[in-house]
């Protein structure tokens, strides 16, 4: 029986009120806030506008790791990436789930790779991509465009 590698991450920051700086690592520390109108600064994303700025970054991270492995040849993407979520949730309301029940992206990239090679890189990203997977295993209904960039 072999051990499993595991890596463990790390997040610190400190808040006030609903406003709260996040450090990871060396990076520039970075703000995560609610608008006005929620109590907060607006001085920054909310964390479920983060999450899909995740899922949005890990599927374009994993694009680019897919692409490799399946010699899939792209100059580029491009994605929107919406979510939808019943706010009674997290204002309290029992039996309202508290994140997303939806979420859809739409992907575009510029490569002149076949409909089939791109539902292949689909597949293969979707396998694979760790916020993806999380949302998946939270039952959110996932949907995606994947289309090729025209002109």
């Amino acid at each position: 029986m072999s051990e499993r590698p595991l890596v463990t991450m790390r997040a610190e920051g400190e808040a006030g009120g609903v406003k709260t700086t996040v450090r990871v690592g060396d990076h520039t520390p970075f703000i995560v806030d609610e608008p006005e109108r929620l109590g907060g600064t607006n001085k920054g994303p909310n964390p479920l506008e983060y999450l899909l700025g995740a899922q949005s970054s890990c599927t374009t991270i994993m694009i680019a790791y897919a692409a490799q492995d399946l010699n899939f040849e792209y100059e580029g993407v491009e994605f929107v990436t919406e979510g939808t979520l019943d706010p009674r949730g997290f204002q309290g309301m029992e039996g309202v789930r508290t994140y997303f029940e939806s979420t859809h992206m739409k992907i575009v990239l510029d490569t002149t790779e076949s409909d089939e090679r791109i539902e292949a890189l689909r597949k293969a990203v979707e396998a694979r991509c760790p916020i993806h997977n999380l949302m998946h295993a939270a039952d959110v209904a996932m949907t995606a465009e994947w289309i090729r960039k025209l002109g």
